[in-house]
């Protein structure tokens, strides 16, 4: 595959736009427009949206879809409207008074009331704020729906300018009581009002003043935010210069981590080419994403821009050509607008935008390579890190070994012959196609980390014995009838978005039904309530307090809510988090090599099963280990643990097709569910009534219900099939959560029995 050159065109595109865009805009601006932007014609009821932009009320009626919002057809932002509609908008005074006094110096304004090109204007009217032809003021004084509308003639507005001059105060309705003016200030709202609103709206407790007395002093203020606005301005644009220095080191970063992948390359290519490839798709998905958050980044610095600069132009349109108490009317909003923008400062220190490295582990490469390529053993005494299955023989001749699960399915390896086993210090070589075993999750295969996939148990006898008292105890899989159930609840898909993962590996619900997800790959946990509605999430990619690396398995301590994630390679460690995803320690990284199923009993002890190693260890909450044993004679392949009341461990072994259970002290004591019944389990729990399930993903998504002793109490199946499934958990209204390798996770509806977390 080759690697993308990133081009630093590509990443300062938005960062020499914002530029350009900048300086033009700082430019001396001309007076306002007087023309609709929709209907390219004179504005007629000028209506302002709350980003500042002005347009006719027709044409905004026409372009309006919902009741309760409006769209700018420039910025596509949304205005929500209230009761009033569209008429509940502020007009636009300043375009108002331009068009008054262009009228008055001209003579030659048309008449906006009727959309007349042909009659010029007489008069106009201040509630509808058109300008009318002769017409048009007879129906204003004959027509019930102009019925207290106050019309004046240009003349009598001609006389006002020349008696006052062009800065006059002229009388501003208040548009609940429509025969006052609005003559006072309420401070406490920052709006005008009038008297009849001091007494009702705006009485006890609110501070209202004369608009004659405070009037300057509140326009100095909007001045002071303009000029506030300006200096943010300013501050972005340096800002966004900025960028291309941060692309730069992107750039640095990501062909430092490109010559580290091909030197860990270099390392073991004749083994496996294909996963440097996959690194170097990481890679580009990496740079790719961070590419495109500089120039989110870059773009967000931009709409801060346009929209201050947007802010500023009205404000400064306002402050030339409306009066105070027109002014005013603007400040509360202009006043939250720039707040709001003002809050906006980018990190430019931010190291995640370029920060990015690739970690090798030769450690576990070698360790991969010496358990797979294959071993010499001599003697039955000697252990071996890895076994075949017991083979089978058939009445032809020919060995034949258990089917194994990949992915979901059973595949069959290929037959051989007896010669191919000859004694006990016979050479075991894995196969060529080793896609043929089961590969436990993205990213981590049989070489990685040093997992053994292949481990079985040391003592062929005791599994024959056990599998021929399994087929004593229970029937064929073909024999037994089990239910259908189906999902009631899907959520999640691919990518690293809230709501979305990577990989899903393990799964808890904690006591308010919230679920817990560990999602792998995006070293974060993701927690949802129990419809599949996102919450929130915390962790990040590193190695510091509050940081995560390849969290694999989650449980919760159901009396205080505390989360704790065990970690895969290379830190295999534990990490405790409160509820609310707060760190409060770790510890286990010099005690655990492969955690692979987590729980916690009811005094608050954590049990650890590991793969592998086939070891349980049980710490206390500050990490204190109390107890520790292997047990590798009795585990294949553990993958999910619970314990009851009783300090019994239940341990789900995928390999074995059944559940263990040992005490605390590590003794062995019963065996749950067999080959036929329970094939390749994929975890464990306990409901509220005591009973055990099992749940594989054998065929179907399948969950069998036992006793503690071991009894089948009933048989389940869902009605889909599912790729390979990670985890799941129990729910206490009778339902399981399936976390799954198609990036969802689904909910099951069991049983109406309460129940509680696996």
């Amino acid at each position: 595959m080759a690697s993308p050159t990133p081009s630093q065109s590509d990443t300062t595109t938005s960062a020499s736009t914002t530029s350009n865009s900048s300086d033009s805009e700082m430019g001396e601006t001309t007076g306002p427009n007087t023309r609709c932007s929709i209907c390219h014609e004179t504005f007629t009821i000028p209506k302002v949206l709350s980003c500042f932009h002005t347009f006719c009320q027709p044409c905004l009626e026409k372009q309006q879809e919902v009741a309760d919002k409006v769209s700018c057809s420039e910025c596509h932002q949304d205005t929500f409207l209230g009761g009033q509609g569209l008429t509940g908008l502020l007009p636009d005074y300043a375009v108002s008074n331009l068009l008054e006094t262009n009228a008055l110096d001209t003579s030659a304004l048309h008449c906006t009331g009727c959309k007349s090109k042909d009659l010029n204007a007489v008069a106009r009217c201040f509630d509808c704020a058109n300008f009318l032809c002769a017409n048009c003021v007879m129906a204003h004084q004959f027509m019930h729906c102009f019925e207290g509308h106050r019309v004046a003639s240009l003349s009598e507005l001609q006389g006002n300018k020349e008696d006052s001059g062009n800065k006059t105060e002229k009388p501003i309705y208040c548009p609940r009581h429509k025969t006052d003016v609005l003559k006072f200030y309420c401070k406490t709202c920052s709006q005008p009002i009038c008297k009849e609103c001091t007494v009702f709206d705006h009485g006890r407790g609110h501070d209202c003043q004369f608009i004659m007395d405070i009037g300057e002093r509140q326009m100095d203020q909007l001045r002071s935010l303009d000029e506030d606005a300006k200096g943010k301005i300013t501050e972005l644009r340096t800002s966004a210069k900025g960028i291309e220095h941060m692309s730069s080191r992107l750039q640095v970063q990501y062909h430092k981590a490109q010559n580290d992948i091909n030197d860990t390359y270099n390392f073991y290519r004749a083994m496996i080419e294909e996963r440097k490839q996959e690194c170097l798709k990481e890679l580009d998905q990496v740079f790719n994403t961070k590419q495109v958050s500089i120039s989110t980044l870059a773009q967000k610095i931009q709409e801060n821009i346009d929209r201050l600069y947007q802010g500023c132009e009205f404000v400064d349109k306002v402050l030339k050509f409306a009066s105070i108490t027109e002014a005013l009317l603007f400040k509360n909003l202009v006043e939250q607008r720039f707040q709001n923008m003002f809050n906006f400062s980018p990190d430019m220190d931010n190291q995640a935008y370029f920060d990015m490295e690739f970690v090798s582990n030769f450690q576990a490469i070698t360790t991969g390579v010496r358990n797979t390529f294959g071993y010499i053993r001599e003697g039955e005494d000697m252990i071996a890190p890895v076994q075949k299955q017991q083979p089978i023989a058939r009445p032809n001749g020919i060995v034949t070994q258990t089917p194994v699960l990949t992915n979901g399915h059973i595949f069959e390896p290929p037959p051989m012959t007896k010669s191919e086993f000859g004694s006990s210090n016979s050479l075991i070589f894995p196969p060529s196609d080793t896609s043929m075993y089961e590969k436990w999750s993205v990213g981590l295969d049989i070489f990685q980390n040093g997992v053994d996939v292949f481990s079985t148990s040391s003592d062929p006898l005791f599994d024959l014995t056990s599998k021929m008292n399994m087929t004593s105890l229970y029937p064929p899989k073909s024999q037994i009838k089990r239910q259908k159930m189906i999902y009631h609840c899907k959520f999640g898909e691919f990518g690293v978005m809230e709501g979305q993962f990577t990989e899903p590996s393990g799964v808890s619900v904690n006591a308010q039904n919230d679920i817990i997800v560990a999602d792998t790959n995006n070293h974060r946990i993701q927690i949802f309530d129990k419809e599949g509605r996102f919450k929130f999430q915390f962790g990040e990619c590193g190695k510091r307090d509050g940081q995560l690396l390849y969290p694999n398995r989650v449980a919760v301590v159901q009396s205080s809510g505390d989360i704790i994630v065990t970690e895969r390679s290379p830190t295999h460690q534990i990490q405790i988090y409160n509820q609310y995803g707060q760190f409060v320690r770790k510890f286990g990284a010099n005690i655990l090599q492969h955690p692979r199923g987590v729980t916690v009993d009811n005094k608050g002890r954590i049990v650890i099963v590991e793969c592998k190693v086939m070891r349980v260890i049980i710490f206390d909450q500050y990490g204190n280990v109390l107890h520790k044993f292997g047990c590798s004679k009795h585990l294949e392949f553990p993958n999910g643990v619970v314990v009851n009341d009783k300090e019994e461990i239940f341990i789900s072994d995928n390999r074995a097709h059944c559940v263990k259970v040992f005490n605390y002290q590590g003794v062995f004591l019963r065996q749950i569910g067999g080959e036929g019944i329970t094939n390749y389990p994929i975890g464990v729990g306990i409901n509220g009534q005591g009973d055990i399930l099992v749940a594989d993903n054998h065929n179907n998504f399948n969950l069998t219900i036992f006793t503690q002793e071991g009894q089948l109490i009933n048989a389940l199946e869902s009605k889909v099939k599912h790729a390979q499934c990670f985890d799941v958990a129990l729910m206490d209204d009778g339902s399981v959560v399936l976390a799954s390798k198609d990036y969802r996770l689904y909910i099951y509806r069991y049983s109406q029995i309460p129940g509680m977390g696996m």
